[in-house]
């Protein structure tokens, strides 16, 4: 049953739930897990909950806030700390249990998702205290809702705030106990990696026939190389058939991709895994289109030849085409920033579940149990993003001599006029996190083609989506700019 909550700031309970309001108005009820008023008021998505239960999730409660209205005069001058300050909302809900890890899944008014650890306990300590209750904080800031039917992404409800407690298990009973390398080993039994045929007929499904190293060396070839957490088959799925046809044709038939582990995995050590799938010998000539991270991968082909084991005899970049690459990193992969990273991945599938990323969820929710817990060593592949850390400061962004032509491709995300405030909503807890550095909703546009410290840049006469054109870090592909610049770019 409902009950109002205290715009003066004195606790409510419902239950075993506390919920702390200072300055707003509405109602408060915790819904339990299978009853018909959670699936009414959720309105949850055959997405969401499949991924929930394939990674062991399991819905502890739902804590939702119903008709909310902020009426900051009526808060109470004492009203208590939070951890984000003032206005805020606190809950307090019961642990998980023993051998159980919690954190909360939050959706505003406006279907805003966003990842939240408890207060009072800190991730290490999460094995070893799972009767203690545990408090979360929320921004008190109500969304307004416009046009909800615009968006129906993993949860469909609108104009309340959904709080749901998840739990997950601790040990898992395949992957083991979730510490650093948890998500690693999920990569490796759920990630593919190797070279792959990449054709119009194929390039969408993730079995494909096997490379011909053969018909490769036998002229110029093309390399698609997908960004963070996707595949080449989910990455690129929105590479219009005609134009990669085109490719092929322009190539002679000699177009494949590589899958690689993202996560876990530094671009470095994804680059020698494809150099050692290459046949001693082969002489391969290859250009190459690489999304986001990718390019990391490519840069490390150029130039780290050394420390992969490349040598010419086997294969060489002649054009590297960088689509959103994080050539100067990115803040949502600073450690303190992570759970941002994990907000921002899961509001592109909210917001366009069609947009070739949708693989991610599963990633998604593999990486929160980790950060969870406190194990932030297994995430190579995501902190070689880190603007500040040591993979791109003293590793890559170094001066290396190589012969490659660079080529660049960003944008400045912006809503089109006449979007719904979803997309607009999304835009702005982005650009908290980039402060006033223009981006794609994931790479700072800049960054992907100026100078770094590396051979190569600034990238000359690089493509960039202005904020006019509404192209977020996933919708390069249909672009008719993308197209055009492909044709000018890669000769075959």
């Amino acid at each position: 049953m409902a009950e109002p909550l205290r715009p003066d700031g004195t606790a409510v309970r419902v239950g075993d739930i506390v919920v702390v309001s200072p300055g707003l108005t509405g109602q408060v009820e915790v819904l339990l897990p299978g009853t018909d008023g959670l699936r009414a008021a959720e309105d949850a998505r055959a997405a969401l909950l499949g991924a929930l239960a394939r990674e062991g999730f399991t819905e502890q409660l739902t804590v939702r806030l119903i008709d909310p209205v902020e009426v900051p005069e009526l808060a109470s001058g004492t009203s208590r700390s939070t951890s984000l300050g003032e206005p805020a909302i606190t809950v307090e809900v019961p642990g998980p249990g023993t051998g159980l890890g919690q954190l909360i899944l939050a959706s505003d008014e406006d279907g805003a998702l966003s990842w939240h650890l408890p207060d009072d306990i800190d991730p290490v300590d999460v094995p070893t205290r799972g009767a203690d209750r545990r408090t979360y904080t929320f921004a008190r800031a109500v969304a307004l809702v416009v046009d909800p039917g615009a968006s129906r992404g993993l949860i469909g409800a609108f104009g309340s705030k959904l709080l749901k407690v998840l739990v997950f298990p601790l040990i898992d009973p395949v992957l083991g106990k979730v510490g650093d390398h948890f998500v690693g080993r999920w990569e490796q039994r759920n990630r593919q990696v190797g070279p792959r045929q990449f054709t119009a007929a194929d390039h969408r499904v993730a079995a494909s026939a096997p490379v011909d190293w053969s018909t490769l060396r036998a002229g110029p070839a093309l390399l698609f190389l997908h960004g963070t957490g996707s595949q080449s088959h989910t990455g690129f799925a929105t590479v219009p058939d005609d134009l990669l046809s085109t490719l092929h044709t322009r190539y002679g038939g000699r177009v494949f991709a590589f899958d690689h582990h993202t996560i876990a995995t530094d671009p470095v050590a994804n680059a020698r895994q494809l150099v050692e799938a290459v046949p001693a010998g082969a002489g391969l000539s290859v250009d190459i289109v690489a999304h986001s991270r990718g390019g990391l991968v490519g840069r490390a082909l150029c130039e780290l030849p050394g420390e992969i084991g490349l040598t010419p005899d086997r294969l060489i970049v002649r054009t590297l085409v960088m689509v959103a690459t994080p050539n100067a990193g990115t803040p949502l992969c600073d450690p303190a920033n992570v759970t941002k990273w994990l907000d921002r991945m899961t509001n592109l599938l909210q917001w366009v579940p069609d947009n070739g990323i949708t693989d991610t969820l599963d990633v998604i929710l593999t990486i929160a149990k980790q950060v969870a817990v406190g194990a932030f060593k297994g995430l190579d592949g995501l902190m070689s993003m880190d603007p500040k850390g040591s993979f791109l400061t003293e590793r890559l962004n170094q001066p290396a001599a190589h012969q490659t032509v660079y080529r660049a491709m960003a944008s400045n995300y912006d809503p089109p006029k006449g979007s719904s405030l979803l997309r607009s909503a999304r835009n702005v807890a982005t650009d908290a996190v980039f402060g006033a550095a223009h981006n794609d909703l994931v790479v700072p546009t800049d960054g992907v083609f100026t100078e770094n410290g590396a051979g190569g840049f600034p990238i000359a006469d690089p493509v960039l989506f202005d904020a006019t054109h509404g192209v977020d870090h996933s919708g390069y592909w249909t672009r008719p700019e993308f197209a055009a610049a492909v044709d000018r770019w890669l000769v075959g």
